[in-house]
């Protein structure tokens, strides 16, 4: 009876073990500005201005394209303006990018 009760309890403590990895990507499911570190206020978005930090960040182009923008709307306060013309300049070339598939998607 006593080894009984003994694998119940190894096997109930590796189920838990097991469900670890599931429970801590489970407060990963918020939205994208929650999983940014760098989108506090009065800090620079790295992995906007040179893809550091971005961990498993993936934005569609519409996406990147608002994100852009609000970091470009925070101004001089946050970024240098060289920082400013560059994100300026990858708004303009997501942009580019999203006319060409919309215009080759077939519509």
């Amino acid at each position: 009876m006593n080894s009984i009760a003994r694998t119940m309890t190894i096997i109930a403590a590796s189920m838990l073990f097991s469900a670890v990895p599931i429970l801590a990507d489970e407060g990963n499911m918020g939205s994208m500005e929650s999983q940014i570190p760098q989108a506090q206020e009065g800090t620079k978005d790295e992995c906007l201005l040179v893809a550091m930090n971005c961990g498993k960040d993936v934005d569609s182009i519409q996406e990147r394209i608002d994100r852009l923008n609000r970091e470009i709307g925070r101004g001089t306060d946050v970024y240098t303006s060289e920082e400013l013309q560059k994100l300026r300049e990858q708004v303009d070339d997501y942009n580019r990018q999203f006319e060409l598939i919309n215009e080759n998607s077939g519509g």
